[in-house]
């Protein structure tokens, strides 16, 4: 099918997605979200794909949600609640595709962009690429069920890090702490990717299939309890008025002002 937000196309048993929304640095829209939850269920069904690359047009991976699409500050409460429910439905469903997943990452990922590489099984990341969770500064925390996928890779501190910071992490350093597992020259991204792709389809792809799953499943004990509790958590920070103030703040380029808005 065609795709407003996305380009996918197919190589023997690869299928390479490219984010494609280059003039607002591919911010996630629902649009997008709609299509790469539709091609999700696609790739379900689709056993001769093995591998599935996911890349990007222009100069950033992704700059994370489009604001001006998915939060204003009127949003709702109880929308915000329903939409993490998605939000984490859209990351196992990623996470458990059967295909051996790559994120390819060109440029910046932020926010829900990082997410999308982290439910990925493996990240190539290019020497320009980088990394940053900005939601603290809008008056939320990493959500979708990121943050325990996150403390997964670079470990406690770290994440706290570059949760409660907001600082951008340089390729070099998101290798150096377990975040990507290569960097590139910028030139060779997709190269560096397809030569990983190629390293594991030599081998048996049963024993590769069900690898996937022993570790993903080896990583999940406690993330039930976070499902439940997380969409509860970001409704209550709506309630407080914080992100609203925050998401303003951005519009409108300035600091926020959480000091005014409820505890």
């Amino acid at each position: 099918m065609d795709y407003e937000t996305l380009l996918v196309e197919r190589s023997g048993a690869v299928v390479t997605v490219t984010l494609n929304r280059p003039a607002v640095l591919n911010a996630i829209n629902k649009r997008m979200l709609d299509e790469l939850t539709q091609l999700f269920g696609q790739l379900r069904a689709d056993p001769s794909t093995r591998f599935v690359i996911f890349a990007a047009a222009g100069r950033a991976f992704s700059a994370g949600i489009d604001l001006s699409d998915s939060l204003s500050a009127a949003s709702l409460p109880t929308n915000m609640r329903l939409g993490q429910l998605a939000g984490q439905e859209f990351m196992r469903t990623l996470e458990n595709l059967e295909q051996v997943t790559f994120a390819a990452v060109n440029g910046v990922a932020v926010g829900a962009g990082l997410a999308l590489t982290l439910a990925c099984d493996f990240r190539v990341a290019s020497q320009q690429a980088s990394f940053a969770i900005p939601e603290t500064n809008i008056g939320l925390f990493f959500t979708w069920g990121c943050t325990p996928r996150l403390t997964a890779l670079v470990g406690p501190a770290k994440a706290k890090e570059m949760i409660m910071t907001c600082d951008r992490v340089s390729a070099a350093e998101a290798l150096r702490i377990g975040l990507v597992n290569r960097v590139v020259a910028h030139d060779s991204l997709m190269e560096a990717t397809h030569d990983m792709v190629e390293r594991i389809a030599r081998r048996g792809p049963l024993a590769v299939r069900m690898t996937k799953k022993l570790v993903n499943a080896a990583a999940a004990p406690g993330y039930g309890n976070l499902y439940l509790c997380e969409p509860e958590l970001v409704e209550r920070l709506f309630l407080s008025g914080q992100p609203a103030e925050g998401v303003q703040a951005f519009v409108e380029k300035r600091e926020p002002d959480f000091d005014s808005e409820g505890d």
